[in-house]
C-alpha cells in the first residue's frame, strides 16, 4: 500500500485511479462496436452506486468498478476523513458497501503505483458467460414501446437443452415475473426482472427481487400453481438484444472535495466507460473507470393454467451476479430502445 507523506501538506499530487472490468461471450471474434460519449445518448444515465436514485424516465447503466476504484482510494488515504456535506454523489460514494462481496478475490486484481507524485491504482476482472447451447435469435418477434428491435428467447416448443438455460423465478402474470439465464459458469447468473411497480434505486429493485424469488419458491410447493414455474409448450420469454460500448465523465463528482486531519482532497476528474452485449450467444460486458485526484488545501384466476408470454416489451431491469451474492456487479434498468441491438 502506498504511504502518504504527512508532512508534505502543501504539495500537489495527482492521484490516477483506473479499473478495468471485463465479462466475455461466447465467441471471442464479438467485438463491441466503437465507444461513443453518453452525450450522444440523451435517454440514457450512467449511475455509480445502486443506492443511487435513477431517473424513471431514462436508461440507466450501473457497474461496480467506481465503488472498487473509490474502495481502493479509501485504503490508500488509510486514514478518517470529511466529506464536505454539499457533495451528495461522492457522499453515497463513499458509504455504498453494495460492492463487497460481489466478486471473489480470486477474481479480480488490484495494485498500484507510483510515478512522482502521481498514483495510479487498477483493478481488473475477467470472467466469459456463454449459454452452454445458442437460443434463438429473432429479427421480428418484438416491438418495446411499439418501436421494433433485435431479440433472442426460446418457446416451450423448443429443445431439452435450450429450455434448461432458463428458469422461471418467480411469476404472478405476463408484467410481473422474475427469470434467470444459465450460463456456463455456474457461479454467475443473469437476472432479469419485469414489473409493473415503480421503484427510485437499484437496490430496491433487488430487494424486490430477492422477495419475490423467495416468494416463487413457496408457490412452487403449492400443486394448483406449480405451471407457472414450468416453461410448457405455448409459453414464450422473448428478450432485447443489447450492443453497446458507452463513456462518460461524472461532472456531478468534478471538483467534490473530501479531508483528513492532514491534508485537503479534491477530485479533478471521474470516468467510465461500459460495453455491454446480450444476446443468443450470451453475456459481454467490459467496463473502465479512472479517477484523478489532487491534494491541496384486477387479474385473471391465478390457479388456471394459461400460456405464459413472458416478453421484455415495457420496463425491465438485467443484473449480473453471482449467485451466491445478495448484490449485482452490473445492473440495467432499461426504459426505452437507445441501447437495444435495432434489426
Amino acid at each position: 500500500m502506498v504511504e502518504i507523506n504527512k508532512n508534505c501538506k502543501m504539495i500537489r499530487k495527482v492521484f490516477l485511479f483506473g479499473l478495468i472490468a471485463i465479462v466475455l461471450g461466447c465467441e471471442k471474434e464479438r467485438k463491441f462496436p466503437e465507444v461513443k460519449d453518453l452525450s450522444q445518448y440523451p435517454k440514457t444515465e450512467f449511475i455509480t452506486t445502486l443506492e443511487t436514485k435513477i431517473n424513471t424516465s431514462k436508461n440507466s447503466v450501473y457497474c461496480v468498478t467506481m465503488l472498487y476504484a473509490w474502495n481502493e482510494v479509501k485504503s490508500i488515504v488509510n486514514a478518517p476523513f470529511k466529506i464536505d456535506s454539499n457533495f451528495n454523489h461522492l457522499a453515497l460514494l463513499n458509504n455504498s458497501t453494495s460492492f463487497k462481496d460481489v466478486l471473489n478475490s480470486d477474481e479480480y486484481d488490484i495494485s498500484s503505483e507510483i510515478d512522482g507524485f502521481n498514483i495510479k491504482v487498477n483493478a481488473e476482472f475477467n470472467k466469459s458467460l456463454p449459454f452452454q447451447t445458442e437460443l434463438n435469435g429473432y429479427k421480428d418477434r418484438l416491438n418495446f414501446n411499439n418501436e421494433k428491435v433485435a431479440s433472442f428467447g426460446i418457446t416451450g416448443y423448443d429443445s431439452h437443452d435450450k429450455l434448461k438455460i432458463v428458469s422461471i423465478l418467480y411469476y404472478k402474470n405476463d408484467n410481473n415475473f422474475v427469470i434467470k439465464l444459465h450460463p456456463k459458469d455456474i457461479d454467475h447468473e443473469i437476472i432479469l426482472f419485469k414489473s409493473e411497480k415503480k421503484f427510485d434505486k437499484m437496490s430496491d429493485i433487488n430487494s424486490e427481487i430477492i422477495k419475490l424469488i423467495v416468494q416463487g419458491k413457496d408457490d412452487k410447493k403449492d400443486d394448483k400453481i406449480i405451471w407457472k414455474y414450468g416453461i410448457l409448450e405455448e409459453d414464450e420469454i422473448i428478450i432485447p438484444k443489447f450492443n453497446f460500448n458507452i463513456e462518460t465523465i461524472y461532472r456531478d463528482l468534478a471538483d467534490n472535495t473530501f479531508n483528513t486531519k492532514e491534508q485537503n482532497y479534491s477530485i479533478e476528474r471521474a470516468w467510465q466507460r461500459t460495453a455491454f452485449i446480450l444476446d443468443e450467444k450470451g453475456a459481454e460486458i467490459e467496463s473502465k473507470a479512472e479517477i484523478e485526484y489532487a491534494t491541496e488545501e384486477i387479474e385473471e384466476d391465478p390457479n388456471k393454467p394459461k400460456p405464459k408470454k413472458m416478453i421484455f416489451d415495457k420496463p425491465f431491469f438485467i443484473m449480473l451476479k453471482k449467485t451466491k451474492s445478495q448484490n449485482p456487479y452490473f445492473g440495467l434498468w432499461v426504459v426505452n430502445t437507445e441501447l437495444m441491438s435495432k434489426n
